[in-house]
């Protein structure tokens, strides 16, 4: 009866061992899956989809002789479009021989004078074409605010000048007003987005800029004149010649004050600086 019972303890602890190698089994070979047969599959696919894309590609079955052809190919339209593009900036940019370039160093002093010096030429020119120019101060505050940027505010100025000598130039009868509006900045990419944030202007300064390369600039300038028909046609004209381009923003023509001024102008033109 004893023996018996040593041999069904036996039994029973040799079962157990069976088990227990057995689930041991079942666990390792969950681990190798997850940790090794899982992953090479992936690897695998992964390694399969790069083949694929390889064996896709153009220039899978092409000798370096040809790569090398079609380099020098694609350097030359490169270079073709470089060129265009340089040709179409110079055309395009109001400022061509300008000098203030981004991070260049602008005292406040300088544009204080300039202000100043601005300000008594186009009045003296107004007064030799007798063309009466209302806004003297050119819409520009001599005054600049620590978070003013002198460079900014320059090249507003500038394209205050050359708006206001181009509409002496073309004979307008009265300039009403003329000042410049915050610029705005456009950028490789989120244009929109950064063009959106200019226009409200009211925003936090702490907000991220838009990621890209910066294209070019526009410092808008908001203008208000008399003129008759044909004044307004050479205008039109002049605004596009090369080194002087504006582009306009909007446009609205009304009818004009008295029979020689026979339209009253409102517009929006931007000066461009490239970058």
């Amino acid at each position: 009866m004893n023996m018996n019972l040593s041999s069904l303890q036996i039994l029973k602890t040799e079962r157990m061992q069976v088990v227990y190698i057995l689930l041991a089994i079942v666990f390792g070979i969950i681990l190798t899956f997850n940790y090794v047969w899982s992953p090479l599959q992936e690897k695998k696919e992964e390694l399969e989809s790069v083949r694929e894309g390889l064996e896709r590609n153009r220039f899978a079955n092409v000798s370096p002789i040809e790569i090398k052809a079609l380099r020098n190919a694609e350097m030359k339209n490169y270079s073709s479009l470089s060129n265009e593009w340089e040709r179409i900036r110079q055309r395009m940019e109001t400022f061509p021989s300008q000098i203030l370039t981004p991070g260049a160093e602008m005292d406040r002093i300088d544009f204080k004078v300039e202000l100043y010096a601005i300000r008594q030429r186009l009045q003296q020119k107004s007064e030799e074409l007798k063309i009466q120019l209302m806004p003297k101060e050119l819409g520009l505050d001599e005054t600049l605010d620590d978070a003013d940027d002198p460079r900014v505010r320059m090249l507003q100025l500038k394209a205050v000048e050359k708006l206001a000598d181009l509409t002496l130039d073309r004979q307008i009868q009265r300039l009403n007003a003329i000042y410049p509006l915050p610029p705005i900045v456009h950028y490789e990419n989120d244009a929109k987005k950064n063009d959106d944030k200019n226009k409200a202007n009211a925003r936090s300064d702490k907000e991220v800029k838009p990621k890209g390369k910066k294209i070019f600039e526009e410092y808008p300038v908001r203008i208000e004149c008399d003129v008759d028909f044909d004044h307004l046609f050479t205008f039109f004209q002049s605004i596009f010649e090369e080194n002087q381009v504006f582009i306009f923003r909007n446009i609205r023509i009304e009818s004009g004050p008295t029979f020689d001024s026979k339209l009253r102008v409102k517009a929006i033109l931007s000066a461009l600086l490239f970058n």
